[in-house]
């Protein structure tokens, strides 16, 4: 008999960790998605500080990222 397993593929969460996007709350706003449970990896800097800070659900740019933004994100992808 075997088991069947279900893999639920989790999107890539990137916060830009460089110096504009830090200072605009980047590394703040990575800690508040871990605290909610999700997996989020350092990025590096994207050249894109005057949309600080800068996430990437799964290479989709989130301008000016809020928690809000990226768990919208993340519902589209679930739709």
């Amino acid at each position: 008999m075997s088991s069947a397993s279900t893999t639920v593929n989790m999107p890539t969460i990137e916060v830009c960790h460089g110096p504009q996007c830090s200072d605009s709350g980047g590394r703040a706003l990575a800690a508040e998605l871990e605290e909610m449970g999700l997996k989020v990896c350092a990025g590096d800097c994207r050249s894109q500080c005057a949309h600080a800070p800068l996430v990437l659900v799964d290479n989709y740019m989130i301008s000016k990222a809020t928690t809000d933004k990226v768990v919208e994100r993340l519902k589209t992808l679930q739709a």
